[in-house]
């Protein structure tokens, strides 16, 4: 099972495209997207940028802040989709859960979430998932996080993608 969803531009569904579209159609002026409009309509093709994002994108020199033709806004969310797929979102994703702030999550809640939101796992798959990293009810996510990546690598030997993230 997929669990980070992994889209590259040549692979994009009918439906983003289709929101992109619709998007640049809406948003544009003048055949481009105005910077002001940059974060709207990465929202409309279906990404989820943060406020810190959205302020890196508009900084001076930034890839937002400059008008987007449709190629540069086709481009620009090929790439932040990709985006979504690095250790760092991943890790973001479960430090929300992280009541403690400690690097672990509960077990139990994590089960809960697994089991019953998104992409449901079966409860024999997500004992698969955490067999190793259940450590006394707590799940240290920052190797977790590794090895729910290293199904998405394209090339290269996996051992070595874990020594570079250590």
């Amino acid at each position: 099972k997929a669990t980070v969803s992994v889209l590259y531009w040549a692979k994009m569904t009918t439906s983003q495209e289709t929101l992109m579209e619709e998007a640049f159609s809406l948003l544009q002026k003048n055949g481009t997207i105005p910077p002001e409009s940059i974060p709207t309509a990465l929202r409309a093709a279906g990404l989820n940028p943060s406020e810190e994002v959205i302020r890196d994108l508009q900084k001076e020199g930034g890839k937002g802040s400059v008008a987007l033709d449709k190629d540069g806004y086709k481009k620009l969310v090929s790439e932040m989709d990709d985006q979504a797929d690095t250790l760092e979102s991943v890790l973001e994703a479960f430090r929300v859960f992280d009541k403690n702030l400690n690097g672990t999550v509960s077990t139990n809640e994590f089960r809960h979430i697994m089991t019953s939101m998104g992409e449901k796992y079966t409860d024999d798959e997500f004992r698969e998932l955490v067999q190793g990293f259940d450590n006394g009810g707590v799940v240290e996510y920052a190797e977790l996080a590794k090895k729910m990546l290293l199904p998405f690598l394209e090339h290269g030997n996996p051992a070595d993608f874990i020594d570079k993230v250590q």
